[in-house]
């Protein structure tokens, strides 16, 4: 049963806050059980953690893992990222900084503000200690060496791009055996399929697969590059395997792009890539999450994870977890879809739900293009659609044997959170359960995820880390993308600001 509880807070609180915030909700799980063999077991294991307070204002809670130098720092990026006119010119602005300051120097300063609050380090060496604090207090990191690539219309040559892509898919099965070495098994690590791949050959890719009728009938690639490996067979035979099937189904497919034998090369190495990434999961004991990116390439990526994980989230083990962008008309069919197809070729559907991060370019590109917005309406249209597909997938997880279907709700919406904790009560999924997992981004929205650890819930964070020069563009994005959350961000400056005045008076936090 769900009870709601009012709780008066001691003096020293009732002194920092405002009369109308003195009443706090808190939710507690009383009689959910858990039915197991052992009749011992069967109790309600909920009663070990402590209440959550629904409103998320436990900021005592929130920065135990912050310094006070750092909290600082948060107050003062929050502060400058509500501020239109930065945000709005923040290329420009970093422009002249590098002109006046020299790149060095500038990229210093970057480090001491925005990098250092949004980015846990340039190396795994200097993230380390970032892991640690966080799983201090019960948040698991989620990995994110942050390279991606976007067509441009610029491009290296064939030797130039192998040895970047070649170079990103070391990077990436390092950061694996980081969080493994560090975090230990049934971690998580983030990838992006475009550091992987030239991104005008995705998209040429992307571009096929949308005009295929039944992507279900395409051959299933991971077995058939496993199978090849195994052979010591090379490109040849997938690009004949390919070909035969265009040629097959062409009267199905209404496109005019063909891939050309460099193409097919270059996909046929992404799937190498991919392959070896998994392969270094399934030895480390680690999932990755396949990063969603921009509409000319998520089809492609897409179909990539739902193949990932049709191979590879066998035996009640998962290693792969897809992206769903709940910004995006075409979500909920995606959604329906693909878990359709988990459950027919019987393999374990992993995804992680957000809201999407290239809203600005998106609708930028359909206006310039005439093309239909692929983007919801508005702020409340995308929040029904997170709703809806996390409602599609809490049915397939009530269909399906146990551990089936996992989900991980990645957001920093309160009301959203608020949902799922609801929906997990109402199905009688326990707070600590695999199935259902928290996450959002590091240096945002902590009073959210350390409360939602701290009572028990399966919490991430995803950290970026890599070099500045790397991440530089992650960060502006990151702002002008989320320029409403940070013009909204009046709560976390003023819980910044409240842990920061009890460090400083000594009182208790």
């Amino acid at each position: 049963m769900l009870t709601i509880k009012r709780l008066y807070p001691s003096t020293s609180i009732i002194c920092s806050c405002q009369a109308k915030q003195l009443l706090t909700k808190q939710i507690s799980f009383q009689s959910t059980t858990v039915l197991t063999t052992d009749k011992k077991e069967k109790q309600d294991i909920h009663s070990k953690f402590p209440l959550l307070d629904t409103r998320f204002n436990q900021y005592q809670i929130a920065y135990r893992y912050r310094r006070s130098i750092e909290l600082l720092r948060g107050y003062l990026v929050y502060r400058l990222f509500s501020i239109n006119f930065l945000v709005n010119n923040q290329s420009k602005i970093a422009e002249w900084g590098q002109r006046i300051l020299g790149t060095r120097l500038f990229q210093d300063v970057i480090k001491l503000t925005s990098f250092g609050h949004f980015v846990g380090g340039e190396t795994p060496q200097e993230i380390t200690p970032v892991i640690k604090s966080l799983l201090q207090y019960g948040v698991k990191p989620i990995l994110d060496y942050s390279v991606e690539s976007d067509d441009t219309g610029k491009s290296l040559s064939p030797d130039e791009n192998d040895r970047m892509h070649d170079h990103n898919t070391s990077k990436f099965i390092e950061c694996i055996k980081t969080s493994h070495d560090v975090c230990g098994v049934n971690n998580l690590v983030a990838i992006k399929v475009t550091a992987l791949i030239s991104p005008g050959v995705l998209k040429k890719f992307n571009a096929l697969l949308n005009s295929v009728e039944n992507r279900s009938l395409l051959p299933p690639l991971f077995e058939f590059i496993n199978q090849e490996q195994k052979n010591e067979n090379m490109v040849k035979p997938f690009q004949q395997s390919i070909k035969s099937y265009l040629a097959e189904t062409k009267n199905k497919i209404s496109t005019s792009i063909t891939l050309t034998n460099d193409d097919l090369t270059e996909i046929y190495n992404l799937l190498i890539r991919l392959n070896r990434i998994a392969q270094a999961c399934v030895e480390q004991k680690i999932s990755i999450m396949v990063d969603a990116e921009q509409t000319y390439f998520q089809t492609a990526i897409n179909y990539l994870a739902t193949e990932l994980q049709r191979y590879y989230n066998k035996n009640n083990e998962t290693f792969i977890y897809g992206t769903y962008q709940c910004y995006l008309k075409e979500t909920l069919a995606s959604v329906k879809h693909d878990l359709a197809q988990a459950e027919k070729y019987n393999y374990i559907f992993a995804a992680k739900l957000v809201r999407g991060a290239y809203m600005e370019q998106e609708r930028r590109l359909a206006q310039q293009y005439g093309y239909e917005d692929p983007l919801n309406e508005n702020f409340k249209a995308t929040s029904n659609m997170y709703h809806v597909c996390f409602d599609e997938v809490l049915k397939s997880i009530a269909k399906r044997s146990s551990g089936q279907v996992r989900v991980m709700v990645a957001s920093h919406n309160e009301d959203t959170i608020r949902y799922a904790i609801q929906k997990m009560q109402d199905n009688n999924i326990n707070r600590d359960s695999s199935v259902i997992s928290f996450a959002s981004l590091y240096g945002m929205s902590d009073y959210v995820a350390f409360a939602l650890a701290n009572s028990g819930y399966k919490t991430y964070k995803y950290l970026p880390y890599g070099p500045i020069e790397s991440l530089q563009p992650y960060l502006f994005r990151r702002a002008q993308e989320n320029r409403a959350v940070f013009e909204k961000a009046n709560k976390d400056r003023h819980l910044h600001f409240k842990a920061l005045k009890d460090r400083f008076l000594h009182l208790k936090i």
